[in-house]
């Protein structure tokens, strides 16, 4: 605004005039400036503070239009000169964006106001109806929170984080915040099923049941030992930033925004680990997004088309990975297992410490890679893979029934013998009585009808023990048909078909097809499979990968076991071990045999605490097999590092580890880390009462 010289009242006043007449004429001579070529114009101008956008704006169109342009954005963004700042928005914020137009069906009833109230005091009481509602939905809905909307059941926080970049919002972030505690009393795998799948999937594999880490490289990175694995988890959910601050997939914005969410005051010592996977969602643009869900549902795009679509698809991957690495994110070196997975990255808040690191920098960091698998099999040997696939399955659904058919056989069987058992009891009771002879109390009429009564019953008996006699040989006739027919089918179709492949040059160790056998736990096939390997590649053929990076050892027991499955797997497994197979082989992952099936055993567990699922697999059936599958399984070498941390907590233990903590008991409360300090002072009242009762007890017990 220019200031009128007539208006100034003091010196001071007229000072201040003549600098803003003489700031307003320097505008004016701006006009050559601004004549200048549109890049060196944007090139120029991209250096101003974002404050001073407004006063350019002011000055000229040439200005304005440059400003406003996609291009200025992208030059303030890849110089690095844009600004980037995060809010994270409370419960009631968000509360208010859900719901712009305020709570809904509020009105004025009879009694809220005056019959003769005027318009405007009728206004205020619906303002303040309206008001009341609002506080009453936020309170009830979750919304009461400063980190957003809050689980009322589990305590977890759903947190939105808003972008800005030169002061205008460009997109957003969105975390979760589980608040595992001190004392391992919260049900964090429960807590993560409820919240979403991603979110169970990263739970169980990287925590046990109660939050506490299961994987070595995040343990080495502590300061602490055990720090990470109490205290707020948080997980990234997604990363949104409009395309106009994104070009050229520069990752400046991205990386700024996602260390100030973090850094965020209200978080300020309310996490200890924050993990995330890359999302190719981050940087695809939704032309290619659109593009891919076209490819995606054939609706479109011929094979270069979608191998460019794929590309692109983990390029973009790449690029959140790298966006996560400037950030001070590290790789989670369990998680890598097969190539153009995913990446999974963690952080802990000394990680936050140092400055984020240049998009150079990272690209000279070797991102921790999976091994180089075998390829897929091709041609005849993809031919062989198929074959024994689709009889494999066969098989199983035959096996499969024939177990079933047995069990409810047995069932019937069972049944059938305790019902007949009571009702001849019961007949023979009133045969005896009748051989007695009637009593006098009866008419002989009457006896007659009660003799009547029993022979006709004793003859539905015998009809319905020979009914019953002969539905229990039908089923086994079906069972025995099973057996003798359709296996020895099943079996002579499938050896007829692979001989014919072989002969064609397929090659069963290079077709994976011991592996596909394994998997299944088929031991109709195993021995004529492995009678077609030669001699000199039988020990390969056994101890080998296939394209995931599993041995047949691998295969047996990467499925979860069912207690009435648990000799098949037994046998298949002494199956191999007897033909040669070698324990001692790593799969992809890392582990040996043994390390897999206590993968596998300890997610079953998991997957059974998360929804109460016990069924008759308590840890007390469980432990003989256990204890059998360990035996075989172990490698004569030694275990690795990740075969002793896949260990099963609750078969490898008498107790239960969620009410375990190493060291001592824990509390069976889940509480924040202040009301746990609180805690302790009682705590240790509460021992030394506990210690005298029990000094007491072995007085008695002596005695």
């Amino acid at each position: 605004a220019i200031i009128s010289m007539d208006d100034c009242s003091d010196e001071s006043s007229k000072k201040a005039a003549e600098q803003q007449t003489e700031l307003h004429q320097n505008h004016h001579d701006y006009g050559g400036f601004a004549s200048l070529p549109t890049d060196v114009l944007i090139s120029i101008l991209c250096r101003s503070p974002a404050s001073d956008h407004t006063s350019l704006r002011d000055t000229c169109k040439a200005f304005r239009t440059t400003i406003d342009s996609a291009a200025y954005k992208g030059e303030r963004v890849t110089s690095g000169w844009a600004e980037v700042s995060t809010h994270l928005l409370t419960g009631s914020e968000l509360y208010d964006r859900e719901n712009p137009n305020g709570p809904e069906d509020v009105s004025l009833s009879d009694g809220d106001v005056d019959d003769d109230a005027t318009e405007e005091e009728r206004a205020a009481a619906l303002q303040w109806k309206i008001a009341e509602k609002r506080l009453s939905e936020i309170i009830e809905y979750g919304y009461s929170s400063e980190l957003g909307y809050m689980d009322q059941d589990y305590w977890y926080h759903d947190i939105t984080v808003e972008i800005k970049v030169d002061g205008e919002r460009c997109g957003s972030i969105d975390l979760v915040l589980l608040p595992r505690g001190v004392y391992h009393s919260y049900p964090f795998h429960d807590a993560a099923d409820v919240h979403s799948s991603e979110l169970q999937m990263v739970g169980v594999r990287l925590c046990d049941s109660v939050g506490r880490l299961k994987v070595r490289s995040i343990k080495n990175a502590e300061l602490i030992s055990g720090e990470a694995g109490k205290g707020g988890f948080l997980h990234i959910k997604t990363v949104r930033i409009n395309e106009a601050y994104q070009p050229m997939d520069c990752t400046n914005i991205a990386s700024e925004a996602v260390r100030s969410a973090l850094s965020e005051p209200k978080l300020d010592g309310k996490w200890t680990l924050v993990t995330a996977i890359s999302d190719y969602q981050v940087y695809m643009t939704k032309k290619e997004m659109e593009f891919k869900r076209k490819i995606r549902y054939g609706e479109g795009g011929n094979a270069e088309e979608k191998e460019r679509a794929d590309k692109r698809f983990w390029e973009c991957a790449l690029l959140d990975t790298k966006t996560l690495l400037r950030v001070g994110f590290k790789q989670i070196a369990e998680t890598v297992s097969q190539k153009q997975n995913p990446y999974w990255l963690f952080a802990l808040p000394s990680f936050l410490n140092d400055p984020i690191k240049s998009f150079e920098e990272v690209n000279q960091m070797a991102l921790i890679e999976p091994p180089d698998l075998p390829p897929e099999p091709v041609g005849v040997d993809g031919e062989i893979l198929q074959a024994t696939s689709e009889y494999c399955i066969a098989m199983r659904q035959i096996l499969d029934k024939v177990r079933t058919m047995k069990l409810d056989l047995d069932k019937t069987e069972q049944n059938s013998s305790s019902d007949l058992a009571e009702m001849e009891r019961q007949f023979a009771e009133a045969r005896t009585s009748i051989e007695e002879g009637k009593p006098d109390t009866l008419s002989d009429e009457r006896w007659e009808e009660i003799v009547a009564q029993v022979e006709r019953g004793e003859e539905m008996l015998r009809a319905h023990r020979a009914t019953m006699d002969e539905m229990v040989q039908s089923q086994r006739d079906k069972i025995r048909n099973k057996i003798d027919v359709a296996m020895p089918h099943a079996v002579e179709e499938f050896q007829k078909v692979v001989t014919a492949l072989v002969r064609k040059g397929g090659s069963i160790r290079k077709s994976h097809a011991i592996h596909c056998c394994s998997r299944f736990r088929i031991t109709q096939h195993i021995d004529f499979l492995i009678d077609l390997v030669p001699p000199e590649e039988r020990a390969q053929a056994l101890s080998s990968w296939d394209a995931c990076g599993l041995t047949p050892l691998h295969c047996v027991i990467i499925d979860t076991p069912a207690l009435s499955d648990r000799d098949e797997y037994l046998e298949f497994v002494e199956r191999l071990l007897g033909l040669g197979a070698d324990t001692n082989v790593k799969s992809a992952k890392g582990v040996t045999p043994i390390g897999q099936y206590r993968l596998t055993i300890s997610e079953k567990f998991d997957y059974n605490n998360i929804f109460g699922m016990q069924i008759g697999d308590e840890p007390a059936e469980w432990r003989p097999f256990h204890r059998k599958m360990e035996g075989l399984l172990r490698p004569y070498r030694g275990e690795t590092d990740a075969d002793v941390e896949a260990k099963c907590a609750v078969l490898d233990n008498d107790v239960d580890p969620n009410l375990m903590e190493q060291g001592g008991d824990v509390e069976d409360v889940w509480m924040d880390d202040d009301e746990g300090e609180d805690a302790d002072a009682d705590n240790e009242d509460v021992d030394m009462e506990g210690d005298e009762e029990s000094d007491n007890e072995d007085d008695e017990e002596e005695e």
